[in-house]
């Protein structure tokens, strides 16, 4: 899930743990006949394997090789009510007398070189107008965290897709990457490999999108003197960093509860029920608590936005092919290829809805339900997602 609090944002899928599928045929979870659900194909060569490579290599870079290597990440300036323009632009910073705050941050006192007045033993001393607050983040995740002012105010756009593959602690990763092993295979079975890249991309960048909207909403209330805590509005730091996979994962299973609705799943291991049913309790769980704005609301919200996305996306996956081309996960050459091959007038359609007919009457009824027209539909669109 994404959990935000007082100093970070985790994408930690911590209610999604125990959510397991049972390891079985994939081609049998797929037809229609209410099958334990399978892993998918996870290869060596799979997108979703490279995903949980990163994210491991990722990790441990962060949190073991690199955690002593802290870096001070600007977090906001902040002058004193009274401070004037005069005194602001001849401002200077204090970096050598940096005070630990209580939320975790360092403040350095910004003074006004030309303001002098006196201390309690009487000593000449510079007029204090302002602090300047830094914190302290391993070096890798300090330039690829996520927050509303690193991204809205300072432009740092990169940080939409990077943040997706930093994780707070052992505990964060591990239940993200168990999300992936459980169900990623299965939508890229769906997807192809190129498309199923960009939709997991685009899940976790339309959770980070979902909390920066909410976060910005709220800020220009306050901005504008509405001082009312209205439902759904984050008031979290908007330099609060924002890190984890699990936007991304929660699109991955609104995708998974549309591809096989009725694969049996263990919920917390030991009470079964139907993956649709299993993901949509989360997802109102994820709703409820943004709504009333309890602990990780902010990730929540990131959750939600992932989901929506995931959830739109796996049923548009023309989408995914003009993403994937757009952003050359697909050479034109590959797209052309793909135009033609499904171009052709005596042939069975093979347009986005029509594929997507094709799949749900595989889902509902089994693959043996399918005419052979369908089958060649299915497979020409499945080519051209290969390289």
């Amino acid at each position: 899930m994404v959990r935000t609090t007082e100093t970070r944002g985790e994408c930690q899928p911590d209610i999604l743990t125990p959510l397991r599928m049972h390891p079985s045929d994939h081609q049998r979870a797929i037809s229609g006949n209410r099958p334990r659900a399978g892993l998918g194909r996870l290869g060596l060569v799979s997108i979703n394997t490279w995903l949980i490579v990163v994210n491991i290599v990722v990790f441990v870079l962060n949190n073991v090789v690199l955690s002593q290597h802290a870096w001070p990440v600007h977090a906001g300036t902040y002058f004193s009510p009274g401070a004037s323009p005069e005194q602001i632009a001849r401002a200077r910073i204090d970096r050598q007398h940096a005070q630990l705050a209580d939320d975790g941050t360092y403040h350095c006192p910004i003074f006004d070189p030309l303001g002098v007045t006196t201390d309690l033993l009487g000593r000449p001393t510079f007029v204090q107008i302002g602090f300047e607050r830094f914190r302290p983040q391993p070096i890798i995740e300090a330039f690829g965290h996520f927050s509303t002012s690193k991204f809205w105010a300072e432009g740092q756009v990169w940080r939409l897709i990077t943040f997706q593959f930093l994780h707070a602690n052992t505990s964060h990763i591990v239940l993200n990457m168990l999300g992936l092993l459980f169900f990623g295979g299965l939508v890229e079975e769906y997807l192809g490999r190129r498309r199923y890249l960009a939709f997991y991309l685009l899940s976790g960048v339309c959770g980070a999108l979902a909390y920066l909207l909410l976060n910005l909403a709220a800020y220009s209330m306050l901005h504008a003197g509405v001082n009312v805590r209205l439902p759904f509005l984050l008031f979290d730091d908007p330099y609060t960093p924002l890190v984890g996979a699990s936007a991304g994962v929660f699109g991955v299973l609104m995708a998974a509860a549309f591809i096989a609705p009725t694969a049996i799943v263990d919920l917390l291991f030991i009470l079964p029920m139907s993956l649709r049913t299993a993901v949509y309790i989360f997802l109102a769980l994820a709703i409820f608590n943004l709504y009333i704005g309890g602990r990780n609301a902010g990730g929540d919200a990131a959750h939600v936005g992932g989901a929506i996305a995931g959830a739109m996306l796996v049923r548009r996956p023309y989408i995914l092919r003009d993403f994937a081309t757009c952003f050359g996960l697909l050479g034109s050459g590959e797209s052309a290829r793909s135009t033609r091959k499904q171009s052709g007038a005596n042939r069975a359609p093979a347009d986005a809805a029509d594929i997507d007919r094709i799949i749900r009457k595989a889902v509902e009824e089994g693959t043996e339900s399918l005419t052979a027209a369908e089958r060649a539909a299915i497979k020409r669109v499945a080519a051209a997602d290969e390289p």
